[in-house]
This record gives C-alpha cells, structure tokens and sequence, in this order.
C-alpha cells in the first residue's frame, strides 16, 4: 500500500504542521490543469492523511471528486500549510511535495485506525459528521519551508 521510505521533517517543522488547522492540496489532471482544495490533515511523522469525509460535497460519490480523479491520473501533489498574519514577521508556511494514494474501507487497516483517532482529536467535529471511508494518504518526498524570521 504505502512505500516504507519516509522523509524526516525537523521537530520544529513537525510542531507547525500538528498545529495548523487547515491546508491546500494541490492536484494535477492529466491534462495538466492545476485544482486547489482546502483540506483537513494529520501527520503521523511519515505520512500526512487526508479524509474524504461525509461532509457537503459537489458530487455524492466521493470517486467522482476532482481531487481523486486527479491522483488517480498523476500521484504527484503539493500540500501547502500557511501561516498569515498582519505582522508580516510572523508569516510562514511549509510546502509538501510527494506522492499521493487513495485507500478504501480504513477500518480494516489499524495504522489509519489510530490516524483517524487522531482526526477525532484535532477536528472534534468529526464526533458529529462521518469521516468517510475514503482517504488520501501523502507521502512527503521534497520539503520546503520559509519564514519571515
């Protein structure tokens, strides 16, 4: 399912990550129109997990979304974790390059049982809507961070 080679991101980096609350994932169609969507994450220090959950979509089938048509035609994605503020000394953010897969039916894997355990703990609003039977996991294979300093 998901290669066994990690990218280690620095503990401060990984700090960043677990507190920000939202990021975009970016795709790629095979003929090579971009598609940005703002997605709730995990990182569970080697893979960043992002549920297709039950939540309002444009399609009921989640197979039908832009995002999982895209992966599905070009694993390659970025996934931008920004920080704004109007003390443009504090902004920053971290760019993910990786791979991207899509798993079905998590719960018969117990790795992205206990990641989405985490989803529960970090996005309490997942105890009231499903959190999907779907998810895009991200493999980080290039990493680039700023900040202003």
């Amino acid at each position: 399912m998901i290669a066994s080679c990690h990218m280690k991101i620095d503990k401060l980096l990984e700090e960043f990550i677990a507190r920000s609350r939202v990021a975009r994932l970016a795709t790629t169609s095979s003929e090579f129109r971009p598609h940005v969507v703002p997605v709730v994450f995990v990182f569970d220090g080697n893979y960043f997990l992002i549920p297709i959950d039950s939540k309002r979509k444009r399609t009921e089938n989640p197979e039908n979304l832009k995002r999982i048509r895209n992966i599905k035609e070009n694993s390659n994605v970025s996934l931008l974790i920004d920080e704004y503020s109007e003390d443009w000394t504090k902004l920053r953010y971290v760019i993910i390059h990786g791979k991207a897969s899509i798993v079905k039916k998590p719960e018969q894997n117990k790795w992205l049982q206990e990641a989405y355990e985490k989803l529960v703990i970090k996005y309490p609003q997942y105890q009231k809507i499903g959190i999907g039977e779907m998810c895009i996991i991200v493999e980080a294979k290039k990493v680039v961070s700023w900040r202003n300093s």
